[in-house]
């Protein structure tokens, strides 16, 4: 296989964000000593044994773009990040067969969100069509936000009680999460491909106002996020946007970290290379540690399963929340489906099923382009969550059927982009992006 000059960037920036990844989680250690992201230097052992993640390179080096790329490099960044935690980690679990277990569990993930590519039919939906599915999607939102306000709103910290201040019905808190999940970054994909920058502005600015009724900081970033990656994914090669859209923004967190660390200021820091990048990991540090010691749930975290059968746990994330005293926050599918329903060494068959589950992404979008991918699953493909919870409550599962209704549709400037990522190294003319 002949390598072009966008295989050779991919290839060399993927470990710049190793090496800036470590930076993070280090930073992490130093700013939150009360959290478990354990303290750590730079040691050998930890060096070589995290090296190994660099075998993952090659593979998103040859792989083409798609949604399964998106969601595989967000596995990459958790694990990555785990696997170096474990040197680290004071918690009582077998770490060494843990970190494998992980690398295999990714591994696994990722065969079938990189490499499914199976054609399906799709309907031959004229643009007057996909215009009404636009505005029945706008008024869903309205609706579910009228809604949402009818039992009160509150302007809280986003990480305080006023959370929880206001109850709702179970069936609109999911329905507010899809709106913000997946209905709203797939119209602003919608009317930003198109030119339509004046509706695309409103989107957001829809957006914003669901934050008195969630007061999460997704919805404040949202704004940001999703132009962000419009701008990104329009001027560079998808992979390398992909890589990308994880480093300026662990960059812009470090700098704050640098900056301002010395007031011990680190609200950038923490929501950016905190929230954003360690996390996840830490997530799986914990989750290795409890299930070591206490009954798995196979799959009883599930709610329609729990009513069915006895379960010995309520929601995960209070759940260890408790006994950590981290916060409550959710894990990915490596931890939830396979960590704690299935125990490690059981977890990358359980990936590699939830991987194939999620490959129906990349199935239904293969004709839409990378921009229009990349940016309306901007929130859901990060999201770190339970494979159920991302394709049920954010909202995943309504994304792939709108992308499969979706008529295909390429800017001129993308095709020009990709038949020049197609030229080899060396080749006279590649296009100007």
């Amino acid at each position: 296989m002949t390598l072009t000059r966008d295989d050779l960037v991919v290839g060399v920036t993927i470990p710049g964000f190793f090496v800036l990844s470590v930076a993070s989680m280090i930073a992490c250690g130093h700013a939150f000593p009360a959290m478990h992201v354990w303290r750590s230097g730079v040691t050998a052992q930890a060096v070589l044994g995290t090296a190994i993640m660099v075998a993952f390179v090659p593979a998103f080096v040859a792989a083409r773009f798609s949604f399964g790329y998106l969601v595989g490099f967000s596995l990459l960044s958790a694990v990555f990040g785990f696997v170096w935690l474990s040197f680290f980690s004071a918690f009582d679990y077998p770490h060494a067969i843990a970190r494998w277990a992980m690398i295999a569990a990714l591994a696994a993930a990722m065969i079938p969100l990189m490499l499914q590519n199976i054609p399906v039919w799709r309907p031959d939906l004229s643009d007057a069509a996909v215009k009404r599915i636009a505005v029945l999607l706008l008024a869903s939102c309205f609706a579910v936000l009228v809604a949402d306000i009818s039992y009160g709103a509150n302007l809280g910290n986003p990480y305080g009680a006023a959370r929880t201040a206001v109850v709702r019905p179970a069936l609109l808190n999911y329905l507010t999460g899809i709106m913000i999940g997946a209905v709203l970054p797939y119209l602003f994909a919608h009317f930003a491909s198109r030119r339509r920058w004046m509706p695309a502005a409103g989107v957001l600015l829809l957006a914003l106002c669901f934050y008195p009724v969630v007061n999460n900081k997704t919805v404040l970033l949202l704004p940001i996020w999703l132009p962000f990656l419009f701008w990104l994914y329009g001027r560079f090669d998808p992979r390398l946007a992909t890589v990308v859209a994880f480093l300026i923004p662990m960059i812009i967190g470090l700098s704050a970290f640098a900056i301002l660390g010395v007031d011990k200021n680190y609200i950038v820091f923490s929501t950016i290379n905190l929230r954003f990048v360690a996390i996840p990991s830490l997530a799986l540090d914990q989750y290795a540690d409890f299930f070591a010691h206490h009954e798995l749930t196979r799959f009883c975290q599930i709610s329609i399963l729990r009513y069915m059968a006895a379960c010995p746990y309520g929601e995960l994330g209070p759940t260890l929340g408790a006994i950590y005293q981290d916060g409550n926050f959710n894990a990915s599918f490596l931890a939830t489906e396979g960590i704690a329903s299935v125990g490690l060494a059981l977890a990358p068959v359980s990936s590699f099923v939830c991987g194939l589950t999620l490959s129906v992404g990349s199935m239904v979008s293969k004709h839409l382009s990378p921009r229009f991918i990349a940016v309306s699953s901007g929130i859901a493909a990060i999201m770190n969550v339970p494979l159920t919870t991302g394709l049920l409550s954010n909202g995943i599962a309504l994304l792939f059927l709108l992308w499969w209704l979706t008529p295909e549709q390429r800017v001129a400037s993308s095709v020009s982009r990709e038949q020049a990522a197609a030229q080899p190294v060396g080749a006279v003319g590649l296009a100007a992006s």
